[in-house]
């Protein structure tokens, strides 16, 4: 499998996908708060999307519209 990240761009497949990456760039130890994205595998979940700014797209992937009364948090030792 062959991603690769361009500025804000990944490119996968001949896909080409914006995303972020975080201010201090990927690494494989991540903690809270550090300002980075963590490097590895990862499943991809639920899609959480605003409405707002994108009416509609179409996926095979389950979403959910986010609501103002929602928030999360990216600490793995969160238990909320």
């Amino acid at each position: 499998m062959n991603i690769i990240i361009k500025k804000n761009t990944l490119l996968y497949r001949g896909y080409k996908l914006k995303c972020s990456i975080g201010k201090c760039g990927i690494k494989n130890l991540k903690k809270e708060g550090d300002l980075a994205t963590p490097k590895g595998l990862f499943k991809l979940g639920l899609l959480y999307y605003r409405k707002d700014r994108n009416k509609y797209f179409k996926t095979k992937l389950k979403k959910k519209i986010i609501k103002k009364n929602m928030g999360w948090c990216d600490d793995v030792k969160s238990k909320i």
